[in-house]
């Protein structure tokens, strides 16, 4: 069985305010706080966690509040490899109106050492490659050189790991440079990977294919929301439904979830449509929980035989 390993660079306390008569432009007040840890290889390991997987987060965490997020780590039974830099962690603020969608704010406050990266770097080299699969996620913070990042994920890659790569912060000539085994941009990431529109079925079957045939990676999901996901790889393309929610708690960390259950299903050895299948119930599932909070196995279960996988 393959280990699982997950990447995050530029994590975030994700706070969640409760305005139930949310209106721009005056005080509003907040009915109920939560804050998790978060970022988005942290949610893709409490999805994992929440669900009996086990894997290990690897986390940069500021020195002024780290503590603080690395006890949210443990209350989540996340096993985890902390990296220590100076400053604070940054924050992520959604606000939750009793109806119409959230609006979330996203504090960009965090900066990456040079010191904490290569630590960082030697800790996942030093890994057993061709046993482990790694998702790398997120933005990357200030401080890190994008090259470092690339040049990191290569040569993961070309020591046996799978590379699972979901960083806006990387074009699509890096995502080729990178030797990334697995991407899942949504449609407007995809749109700016490949210069064309991607939120239609057509135009993501179309975007993905791209991806694939310029070597962006061996496989490439697109997410299209409530409209499911397409998925491609040099051999097949698939259209992936999901069954509809009337008005889902929270869809962020959706997509973090996705990845969770892709990861999951792959390292059990599942076949391909069976870890198309729990990727989209894990990201679905994600859905119906609060905030950022994992998707549950009770509704993993619900949901597996309900996503529609169509070949195109």
């Amino acid at each position: 069985m393959k280990q699982i390993r997950t990447i995050t660079l530029n994590p975030v306390f994700d706070l969640h305010y409760d305005v139930p008569d949310f209106s721009p432009g005056r005080e509003n007040l907040v009915s109920a706080v939560e804050r998790y840890a978060g970022g988005k290889g942290v949610n893709t390991a409490r999805a994992l966690a929440a669900n009996g997987i086990d894997s290990i987060a690897y986390v940069v965490v500021g020195t002024e509040n780290g503590a603080s997020f690395l006890s949210c780590l443990d209350k989540d039974g996340v096993a985890y490899r902390a990296f220590h830099t100076p400053g604070r962690i940054r924050e992520g603020i959604t606000v939750h109106p009793r109806q119409g969608r959230e609006t979330r704010l996203a504090v960009n406050t965090f900066r990456l050492s040079d010191e904490s990266f290569g630590a960082l770097e030697a800790a996942l080299l030093a890994e057993d490659l061709p046993r482990c699969l790694f998702s790398f996620s997120g933005r990357l913070p200030e401080g890190v050189e994008k090259e470092r990042v690339i040049s990191l994920l290569s040569r993961l890659a070309a020591g046996g790991a799978g590379v699972v790569v979901d960083c806006a912060s990387l074009t699509r000539d890096d995502l080729r440079r990178s030797r990334a085994w697995f991407i899942k941009p949504n449609e407007q990431e995809a749109q700016a990977l490949c210069g064309m529109n991607a939120a239609t079925v057509s135009g993501a079957i179309e975007a993905a294919r791209m991806l694939i045939a310029q070597g962006a990676s061996e496989s490439a999901m697109i997410s299209l929301g409530a409209n499911g996901a397409v998925y491609a790889d040099r051999e097949d393309a698939y259209l992936l439904g999901v069954p509809p929610l009337k008005d889902p708690p929270s869809t962020i960390g959706a997509g973090d979830s996705v990845i969770a259950g892709w990861l999951a299903a792959m390292a059990q050895g599942a076949a391909k449509e069976d870890r198309l299948r729990l990727a989209m119930a894990y990201g679905t599932a994600a859905c119906m929980t609060r905030g950022t909070l994992p998707p549950r196995p009770a509704g993993v279960a619900t949901l597996l035989p309900q996503i529609r996988i169509e070949r195109v």
